[in-house]
């Protein structure tokens, strides 16, 4: 009887550890819904951590609006929903990607402005480069009588 007792005292905790891995595996999010949630989080810079986005933040709050979002994403709320919802809780200047209006529509615009105007000024420097270098030749005055410059040129390469 006492083996018997022993196998089904095993079974039993076979089977207990088995429930519990499995409840377990139920509570952890899938990849595809942790990477969702890690898209969301790096859209938001942390209220709690100044400079750093909500993904990076070590924060206790933070990983509790982190949960907060987590349940939010499993329970099929769509993720713009989530982030409006963040956004109006904590308010706009939160947001990692500045919305395409008002002053933000300068954030996205300067970048593309001052790299075009860096463009056209090198290529206006390059371009005087060019001229200079083709005119430097031919039109160039000489300073010096060509027997001077020649006299200088040989007592030169005599010191070397």
């Amino acid at each position: 009887m006492s083996s018997m007792r022993l196998l089904l005292s095993i079974f039993s905790m076979v089977l207990a550890f088995s429930f519990l891995s499995l409840h377990a595996a139920a509570q952890e999010p899938s990849d595809a819904l942790q990477k969702k949630a890690t898209s969301v989080y790096q859209e938001i810079l942390s209220p709690f951590c100044p400079g750093r986005s909500l993904n990076d933040c070590p924060s206790s709050k933070a990983h509790e609006l982190k949960s907060e979002i987590l349940q939010k994403l499993q329970s099929g709320v769509p993720e713009e929903a989530v982030l409006e919802g963040v956004f109006s809780a904590y308010g706009d200047q939160y947001r990692a990607i500045p919305r395409y209006s008002g002053f933000g529509r300068l954030v996205w615009i300067a970048p593309a402005a001052f790299l075009l105007a860096g463009l056209m000024w090198a290529f206006a420097v390059a371009g005087r480069k060019k001229r200079s270098t083709a005119l430097s030749g031919a039109a160039r005055p000489q300073l010096l009588e060509p027997q001077l410059a020649k006299q200088i040129e040989e007592e030169l390469s005599a010191l070397e």
